[in-house]
């Protein structure tokens, strides 16, 4: 079943929503999910990166994602075109870890040329070349793109490769390419994922606690605003900070459980990018306010909290924790509402 469902996963367009759970099954999820955390370790090795908070966040947002749309065929070209960015600049490799491992956000680029369209042998090397361009862009275009919001969002590369694939997406329409949209969800293993996500982040608590976190350093985690880029592992030290990843992920966990929400390859996305955050940016009092905007704003009943788009809303948009962190608890209720 997990081969068989690996290569589901492998050939499949991977545009959202692709619950790889719902569209292969859980086992084959987890081991792409396995594969995928372990290729991002080893790129952080190979261009001997430091152990920041970008590298944390960067492996966990890998993490989830490998169960909702990204794979090893569909990021592996990405990571050539940032090498190639690197290599055509001349400049540290070691500066590009953020374009490496969030710039694999372009997978469904690689995976749509290269099986959504039934191109054959011509679509898989279509695929493979777009995949090469699209992390070349992400790699130029991810500064520019970090003076418009000037870290208030934290997804600053995953900003940049909306842009990217915004583009592609109409060129390939101009040719008459139309994209047929996906909705994978599945719902039958909320109570498996429930008690995985909590055990996870109680080990990172006690992990952290272990190691020796602080209150005093905690404080220090709790009192930045957040904006990007705002390495805790630097700020405080690495025991506290794993100690704020747990909490801010028992906090995901918690409003996709109390307002009776699925639990499946794409919340775990969300709420394992948002633990990744916990090292980079996020903590309680900042996506608390921006999680409760969306829920106030689904209790007119013009959406309902359970549905897809405003579930992943809440665990997502806690990228726009700097407002919060910087303006307060009202402004992150209004941008989550918006």
């Amino acid at each position: 079943d997990v081969m068989s469902g690996m290569w589901t996963i492998l050939t499949s367009p991977g545009i959202l929503i692709t619950d790889y759970v719902a569209l292969a099954n859980l086992g084959a999820a987890l081991v792409n999910a396995g594969i995928l955390t372990l290729m991002a370790l080893a790129i952080a090795w190979i261009i001997d990166a430091k152990f920041t908070g970008y590298l944390i966040a960067g492996t966990f947002t890998m993490m989830g994602f490998a169960m909702f749309g990204k794979n090893p065929f569909n990021t592996f070209p990405i990571f050539v075109g940032v090498y190639i960015y690197d290599r055509v600049t001349r400049r540290e490799n070691r500066d590009f870890l953020a374009p490496y491992l969030f710039g694999t956000t372009l997978g469904p680029l690689v995976g749509q040329m290269a099986f959504g369209f039934d191109f054959g042998i011509g679509g898989l090397v279509g695929g493979i070349l777009l995949g090469l361009l699209g992390g070349f862009l992400l790699a130029a275009l991810m500064g520019h793109v970090y003076s418009i919001h000037l870290g208030y969002n934290l997804y600053n590369t995953g900003t940049t490769g909306g842009f990217v694939g915004t583009v592609v997406y109409m060129v390939m329409r101009g040719f008459g390419l139309e994209i047929s949209p996906a909705f994978y969800w599945s719902t039958e293993h909320t109570g498996f994922f429930a008690i995985l996500t909590a055990s996870l982040m109680l080990v990172l608590i006690l992990l952290g606690v272990v190691w020796g976190a602080s209150w005093e350093s905690f404080r220090k985690i709790v009192h930045q605003t957040g904006k990007l880029s705002t390495d805790f592992v630097e700020v405080s030290d690495l025991s506290t900070t794993l100690v704020n990843m747990g909490l801010v992920g028992l906090l995901g966990l918690s409003y996709v459980l109390i307002v009776g929400g699925d639990l499946n390859g794409a919340t775990m996305a969300g709420i394992l990018t948002v633990v990744g955050f916990g090292a980079l940016g996020k903590h309680l009092r900042n996506i608390f306010p921006i999680m409760m905007g969306v829920y106030l704003m689904c209790i007119p009943n013009f959406w309902t909290h359970t549905a897809p788009g405003p579930l992943l809303a809440a665990l997502f948009c806690t990228t726009l924790a700097p407002i919060a962190g910087q303006f307060g608890f009202f402004a992150g209720l209004v941008v989550g509402a918006l």
